[in-house]
């Protein structure tokens, strides 16, 4: 009876995504590799055996949730959402301070960083409120304030008194694009275009502390200072620049290798890999995201119910959002927030999140129209 069970299973396995999801993977890892190889440093190697680590969980994570039905998912997401904002308050409170920001929780050997498992928790709440209220004319703003107040408010506002505001705006995205997917009236999205307008300005001057200030000046002028606040920007750049068509191949560059770019395993990662395959290689690296937020969207069109859509689009909403915000940094187009490049930067708590992501994705497509599971 296993045996059948696990056949049947299996032809429902969505197999591309898995590739691409471990294409992304076998990627980062190798590029890990390059950055952490630097001759001035005697840390970063052992970087690369934690992420080995950290993906092994993460992977088996995914397998266990692609295998439990999206309507247990559905059932626990107001109860997961609780838990999880309960560690947000925890990290605020007896979390230890690091660089000044308290964002992680320890767990023995090990650091639990919460805010990366509230991208998935208000994901699962929001997903569910949707899935049991329709509107045939679509959302107003009033009726957007409801689950804004009680799901994106709170993640929202512990993840910026962390501070991380990064993640908040992570989070505001990640609500904006669930609320695209059920429809929203033009004059919403007009109304929230504007409040977007006004609000940007009176954040800056009054919001925002004095280091994040610094990093929108760095967007706008980041030769003012080029040695200072402008220098992680720059050298990003330059070693994204460097590569050219084909790049200079594999730990064979210079920015990374000699230290020059700072956070080369983390935020940066991009540099290294654009630095070493060129931009032949980063097209392709674009293709294969591209590839399996495609796939993603797939999933949540053949979902077999409300709930499934909501929640794949979800996911792929995360994956989007990520990959825009960590680019966009590294390219100049954004200000730098901290964000990590999907599958690829250096982090555990990150990579794990975004497995148990692909895994809830695998969960709603062996259960999509049509299949027997």
């Amino acid at each position: 009876m296993t045996n059948i069970v696990v056949r049947r299973a299996g032809r429902h396995v969505d197999w591309p995504l898995i590739l691409a999801t471990l294409g992304l993977l076998t990627i980062g890892l190798i590029t890990l590799v390059a950055a952490a190889a630097s001759p001035l440093s005697d840390e970063l190697p052992s970087a690369v055996a934690r992420q080995a680590l950290f993906i092994g969980v993460g992977l088996a994570g995914m397998a266990i949730l692609a295998f439990v039905d999206p309507r247990v998912f559905e059932r626990g997401a107001y109860v997961f959402y609780g838990v999880v904002l309960v560690l947000l308050v925890l990290v605020l409170l007896v979390g230890p301070s690091v660089n000044g920001s308290h964002r992680w929780l320890p767990l023995g050997p090990i650091r639990l960083q919460p805010s990366e498992l509230a991208k998935i928790a208000l994901v699962l709440a929001t997903a569910r409120w949707f899935s049991t209220r329709s509107r045939e004319d679509g959302w107003g703003f009033k009726e957007l304030m409801q689950p804004a107040l009680l799901f994106l408010g709170p993640m929202a506002l512990m993840t910026f008194l962390e501070p991380d505001l990064g993640t908040s705006l992570f989070l505001c995205f990640i609500f904006a694009g669930l609320s695209f997917v059920v429809g929203l009236r033009w004059r919403t999205m007009a109304v929230i275009l504007l409040i977007g307008v006004i609000a940007a300005p009176m954040a800056y001057q009054f919001v925002l502390s004095d280091y994040q200030r610094k990093r929108v000046d760095v967007l706008f002028a980041p030769d003012e200072d080029p040695s200072g606040k402008g220098y992680q920007a720059i050298q990003g750049k330059w070693a994204i620049g460097s590569g050219q068509t084909w790049g200079k191949g594999w730990r064979e560059g210079t920015q990374g290798r000699l230290r020059f770019l700072p956070e080369q395993h983390t935020d940066f990662i991009f540099s290294v890999y654009a630095e070493e395959r060129g931009f032949v290689g980063s097209f392709a690296l674009l293709l294969l995201y591209f590839g399996q937020m495609l796939l993603g969207l797939v999933v949540a069109w053949n979902a077999r119910d409300r709930f499934g859509s909501l929640l794949a689009a979800g996911v792929v909403t995360i994956l989007f959002c990520q990959v825009c915000i960590n680019l966009g940094g590294v390219l100049g187009l954004l200000p730098i927030t901290g964000v990590t490049l999907p599958f690829m930067s250096y982090g555990g708590s990150s990579v794990m999140t975004l497995l148990f992501s692909v895994g809830l994705l695998l969960s709603v497509s062996m259960r999509r129209v049509g299949s027997a599971g």
